[in-house]
């Protein structure tokens, strides 16, 4: 199927929107930008799918020179830890910045927690490069938290991009929303038809409402489970 959901592309190195959904557009360079809002006083599970200049730090992605995300917290989980970075620990010592140097990175496929202590609105732009060709998400046995590694939305089980269809049975995808907090999908199989996941996920296949949308993925395998997505540009 013609991929619809890739949101992002634009001619010759200029920058696109990705807020236009359900529309393909096709250059030589898949390049573009993200427009991402942080409520007040909220969680949310932040991927940034953009190979960003010169890097994916927050230095690069969220940066804080003046100031603009005071006490925010990202918080990834690696190796089964949370660690998590602040941003200007001290209005008017240290507003800027982000502790332990901004050198935490959030690259393409990888996700963490986003909070924003504040009263109003964050904001952040992400500029940069979609991945092309062949990607590989390495999905460790327990749980990872993830995001797509191009940026895709909706369906991301049955979506020719993302096709998150190497999977076993009693996988979970865990999705959390600031409102109704956590929901998840189990891949189950389907009545006599085997014993292993049949394509199939409890309440339907996890949608990704957003490009930047991260979520949880719990590998109940004891080997790793190598997410694999393909674009091309064009495609």
């Amino acid at each position: 199927m013609r991929t619809k959901t890739l949101l992002l592309s634009a001619l010759l190195g200029a920058l696109g929107s990705v807020s236009v959904h359900a529309q393909s557009v096709y250059s030589l360079n898949a390049v573009g930008y993200i427009n991402v809002t942080f409520p007040p006083g909220t969680y949310t599970i932040l991927t940034c799918p953009l190979v960003a200049s010169p890097d994916n730090t927050l230095n690069t992605i969220l940066n804080n020179t003046n100031g603009q995300y005071l006490h925010a917290q990202v918080i990834p989980f690696v190796n089964g830890t949370f660690a998590a970075t602040e941003a200007g620990v001290r209005t008017g010592v240290n507003a800027s910045g982000w502790s332990g140097g901004g050198l935490t990175t959030l690259n393409p496929g990888e996700a963490a927690w986003f909070y924003n202590p504040s009263t109003s609105n964050m904001t952040a732009t992400f500029v940069g490069t979609v991945v092309t060709g062949s990607a590989t998400n390495t999905l460790i046995p327990g749980y990872n938290m993830v995001g797509s590694i191009v940026p895709v939305s909706g369906d991301i089980v049955t979506n020719s991009i993302s096709s998150l269809t190497n999977v076993s049975l009693h996988d979970f995808v865990y999705q959390y929303d600031p409102i109704a907090g956590y929901g998840n999908k189990d891949a189950v199989v389907r009545s006599g038809i085997g014993s292993g996941y049949n394509n199939e996920w409890t309440g339907g296949d996890p949608i990704v409402p957003n490009v930047y949308d991260g979520f949880w993925y719990f590998n109940a395998a004891s080997t790793n489970n190598n997410w694999v997505e393909n674009y091309s540009v064009g495609q």
